[in-house]
């Protein structure tokens, strides 16, 4: 019996698809844009910007766009996709997706509660300090001249 569970979840595991790092950053930037359960055309047109600037992409950005939002409405929390950003990300690259997380959540001209709970949330998640949060958001307001 023992070594038919065994089987069993040697059987799940070889059929869940790894999350690539754009997945996980796709996610969590559409966390962001759907925290105030309203989804603005320039936070969307943010987000793909920021999922250009990952890096180049085998797949059409659109298409992984409209993936990842389906997928996301499944996932229980950003824990499964930040842990794809802190194996591979440097903290440069934290602090990028930060302040793109930023300007998603800037990008409608109004700054729900929700989307600044939502980014300290996957903040934390990343390992980054309270005072990068801080500063990134600092950063993009100036960048944004808000």
């Amino acid at each position: 019996m023992l070594n038919a569970l065994k089987k069993l979840f040697a059987n799940e595991q070889e059929h869940i698809e790894p999350i690539s790092y754009q997945k996980a950053v796709t996610a969590l930037l559409l966390e962001v844009m759907i925290a105030d359960d309203e989804i603005h055309p320039d936070e969307e047109r943010k987000a793909k910007d920021a999922i250009r600037s990952v890096g180049d992409l085998g797949e059409d950005i659109d298409q992984l766009f409209d993936e990842v939002k389906d997928e996301i409405r499944d996932a229980t929390d950003a824990y499964q996709f930040t842990k794809v950003i802190n194996a591979t990300a440097s903290i440069e690259q934290k602090l990028e997706l930060l302040k793109c997380l930023w300007r998603v959540a800037f990008a409608d001209g109004d700054l729900d509660a929700y989307e600044d709970h939502r980014i300290r949330k996957i903040s934390e998640l990343l390992f980054m300090p309270h005072s990068e949060f801080i500063q990134t958001k600092l950063a993009v307001q100036k960048e944004l001249g808000i």
